[in-house]
C-alpha cells in the first residue's frame, strides 16, 4: 500500500548514489527507473478486507490533494551527503550508513494538479554547518530537474539543468499521482482514538518491506509512514520513515529560491 512515488523503486538497488557538480548543477543520477508505470484502477491487494476497504479511502483522499510536505531527518539513512570537493557533492539514498559521510535531513513540496503531479522540489541540508558541503536544492519540472547550490541567505547558483534521469525526493517525472496506492498484504487494522494504523506487507524489488501508516479516521490522510525493508542475499536491509507535514487543496508553491534562480524556474515550470 506505498505511496505512489515510492513504487518507483521498486526495481533500484537499495543504496543509491548521486555525485553532483554543484556549482555547474550538473548530476549523474541513480541507476533506475525512468518513470513508475501509471497505476490501474484495481491494483493486487490480498489480506484483511476492512484494511483494504479503508486504504482505497486513502488512496481516494490523498488523489484529490493538490498539494504535499513530507521531511525526512538525519536519523534515518535516506539521505547521507559528503563533501568531494570543488564543489561536488556525493549522496546515498536508503543505503546503509558509511564511514565518512555526514548525515543531512531535508523537505520535499510536491505540487498537484487535479491529483496529478507538476512540480516538486527537495531541500537537503547539512547536520553540521562545519561538515563542508553547502546546502542544495533540487527542482523537479515537466521538463527535467535543476539543482542550485544555497547560501545562508539564498542561492549561491542557479545550477541549470541537470543531466540524466531526475531524481527529486524519490520523484522521477511529473504527472503521475500524488496519493497512495493500495497495493499489497493487509493486516487487520489498529485504531487508537481518532487514529488508525494500517500495516502492509510487499515486496521492494527482491526485497521484503513492512510499511505502517499513521492515518486520521477523520480525514484518511496519513501523517507518518514507516518502511522496514528487509536483507536480501548482499542488499542490506534498513529503516526509514517520513512526516507528511501539510496536505493542501490549494496548490502551494514550493519554497523555491528567489531573483534570477526564481525566473528561470518560471521559465521553464
Amino acid at each position: 500500500m506505498a505511496r505512489s512515488f515510492l513504487r518507483r523503486w521498486v526495481v533500484v538497488a537499495a543504496a543509491l548514489s548521486v555525485v553532483a557538480t554543484a556549482s555547474a548543477g550538473a548530476a549523474t543520477s541513480p541507476k533506475g527507473p525512468s518513470g513508475r508505470a501509471a497505476r490501474t484502477p484495481h491494483l493486487a491487494a490480498t489480506g484483511n478486507a476492512a484494511a483494504i476497504a479503508f486504504y482505497r479511502k486513502v488512496a481516494a483522499a490523498t488523489d484529490k490533494m493538490d498539494s504535499e510536505r513530507f521531511t525526512y531527518s538525519a536519523a534515518q539513512t535516506l539521505v547521507r551527503v559528503k563533501n568531494l570537493g570543488g564543489g561536488r557533492l556525493s549522496w546515498i539514498m536508503a543505503g546503509a550508513p558509511k564511514a565518512g559521510y555526514q548525515p543531512a535531513y531535508g523537505t520535499v513540496w510536491a505540487e498537484a494538479l487535479d491529483g496529478r503531479t507538476t512540480y516538486a522540489a527537495e531541500t537537503v541540508l547539512p547536520v553540521n554547518a562545519a561538515s563542508g558541503f553547502n546546502p542544495f536544492e533540487l527542482v523537479l519540472t515537466p521538463k527535467g530537474e535543476v539543482m542550485m547550490t544555497l547560501g545562508s541567505s539564498g542561492p549561491v547558483s542557479c545550477g541549470g539543468t541537470v543531466t540524466g534521469k531526475p531524481y527529486v525526493g524519490l520523484f522521477t517525472v511529473t504527472g503521475y499521482p500524488l496519493g497512495y496506492t493500495v497495493e499489497g498484504r493487509f493486516s487487520p487494522l489498529r485504531r487508537v482514538g481518532d487514529t488508525v494504523y494500517v500495516t502492509s506487507t510487499y515486496h521492494w524489488g527482491p526485497q521484503k518491506l513492512i510499511e505502517v501508516d499513521t492515518i486520521s479516521a477523520a480525514t484518511y490522510l496519513p501523517s507518518r509512514s514507516v518502511y522496514r525493508v528487509f536483507p536480501y542475499h548482499t542488499i542490506p536491509g534498513f529503516t526509514f520513515a517520513q512526516d507528511d507535514l501539510t496536505w493542501g487543496t490549494t496548490p502551494v508553491a514550493p519554497p523555491v529560491s528567489s531573483g534570477v534562480c526564481a525566473t528561470y524556474l518560471a521559465s521553464i515550470k
